[in-house]
């Protein structure tokens, strides 16, 4: 019996390998979980715990929560073990350093805390996305799920934000920091940081859609205004420069291998439209905060922590809870204000280096792809043109390594980094290569 059925599933294997239809039929079971996946993270990041539930600043909540993000990636992950193959794991391969890493601090130094085992299973579904990013570019090439999913994600936040401004707000801000935020637009995130963070990465998947007539050419123009518009009226300095980073970088990255057209133009002013927009209240929060509050203050004290902890760092989401007993402003709910100094304390220096690894050797990967390609690579482009804006969002705050925001990150570096990888096959080099704009 077990030989008939191995006997059937070759036939079936060797029918989907030779016919395109029958791959079709795989990917296309794969590509709404998929989207499901994208629509969780950037529309739906819901928590599925008691709305009583006690609010702890870190990295992940204070106890392990299922979020719907969660159970959309566990369920993909699963159809890829049901009627995927071992390519569709090849992304776990630069994160198994970090996994052992996190082992062996669990084991030898760590101990366990629940609040502990939320930061370690935040960091491990951080390698899934990667994987699952990386399995859904190899599996549709004609790369539109993820990107118009993002796209689409763009416009509900956008619509999120106009609900709000007509008094119909559908996320609402409470808590210590809600008169801080007044005046500054969420979408549906909870923070406006986290709003900007997402229509950054919004802004890369839409710079590399098809643009193949034109109505998909005004889907795009139009898709990043919606992201410029949102983007400022979330107020978020960084957020601004880092979306005016990426469109610069990606024009400029352009005409190294083509004339200045006019699309180059449209971006560029659009550039400028959004810097004028947004001068007023950039203007104001700098003159209210022009040295970054108590940045400095907090920087020491992670300084000081990384001295103290320097091999296997104070424990994942551990920095307020073990770093706070020796700084007020810590235990109030203010660690430091910076990615990888926060990574290096509660991981230690090597575990702080080993969980940006895998983004490090993509991004390393991209920039020698733009500059095999003369920058016709558009996906190897697009993910150096966000570089400088990733650096100064890790360098200004630690929100790159929250949930969802870390998810997405992971997500979107898997991504990018196959369809870089897919770009000398001869039907993308044609597509890839058309109008900016």
């Amino acid at each position: 019996m077990s030989s008939h059925f191995a006997v059937l599933r070759a036939k079936v294997t060797g029918l989907r390998r030779a016919s395109p239809i029958g791959g079709l039929l795989l990917d296309s079971r794969l590509r709404i979980p998929t989207a499901l996946l994208c629509v969780c993270l950037a529309v739906g990041p819901m928590a599925f715990a008691n709305s009583d539930a006690r609010i702890y600043v870190g990295i992940a909540p204070h106890v392990p929560t299922f979020y719907t993000y969660t159970g959309a990636l566990i369920a993909l992950m699963l159809l890829y073990l049901i009627w995927g193959s071992a390519a569709d794991w090849r992304g776990l391969k630069p994160w198994l350093p970090f996994v052992a890493w996190l082992a062996i601090g669990s084991l030898l130094a760590w101990g366990f805390s629940l609040h502990m085992a939320s930061g370690m299973a935040h960091l491990l579904l951080g390698a899934l996305s990667f994987t699952a990013g990386a399995a859904a570019a190899r599996r549709d090439p004609e790369g539109t799920v993820v990107p118009w999913t993002f796209a689409v994600a763009a416009w509900i936040q956008l619509l999120a934000i106009e609900s709000a401004s007509f008094g119909f707000p559908l996320r609402q801000i409470t808590g210590p920091q809600a008169p801080d935020l007044v005046g500054r637009e969420v979408g549906l995130t909870s923070h406006p940081g986290e709003l900007a963070k997402l229509l950054f990465f919004c802004a890369m998947f839409v710079l590399v859609l098809p643009k193949r007539g034109l109505l998909q050419r005004w889907a795009v123009r139009l898709t990043l205004v919606a992201i410029f518009l949102g983007t400022s009226l979330s107020q978020s300095r960084t957020g601004l420069v880092a979306v005016v980073a990426l469109v610069v970088t990606f024009v400029a990255l352009e005409l190294l291998s083509a004339k200045l057209r006019r699309a180059h133009l449209i971006m560029l002013g659009g550039v400028g439209v959004l810097c004028a927009a947004s001068a007023p209240w950039m203007i104001a929060r700098f003159s209210a905060d022009p040295e970054g509050g108590s940045r400095g203050h907090v920087m020491g004290v992670a300084f000081r922590l990384i001295k103290e902890h320097p091999w296997f760092g104070l424990g994942p989401n551990n920095y307020v809870a073990v770093g706070g007993a020796s700084d007020a402003l810590t235990a109030s709910g203010v660690p430091v204000h910076n990615a990888f100094l926060m990574s290096a304390a509660e991981l230690g220096i090597v575990g702080g280096a080993l969980v940006w690894l895998a983004l490090v050797l993509v991004a390393w990967g991209a920039v020698k792809a733009v500059k095999s390609s003369k920058a016709n690579n558009i996906h190897a482009r697009v993910l150096v043109s966000a570089l400088p804006g990733l650096f100064l969002t890790a360098n200004t705050g630690w929100g790159l390594l929250q949930a969802p925001t870390f998810l997405i990150l992971c997500l979107c570096f898997g991504y990018f980094n196959v369809r870089a990888a897919q770009w000398r096959d001869a039907g993308e080099v044609g597509r890839t290569t058309g109008a900016l704009l």
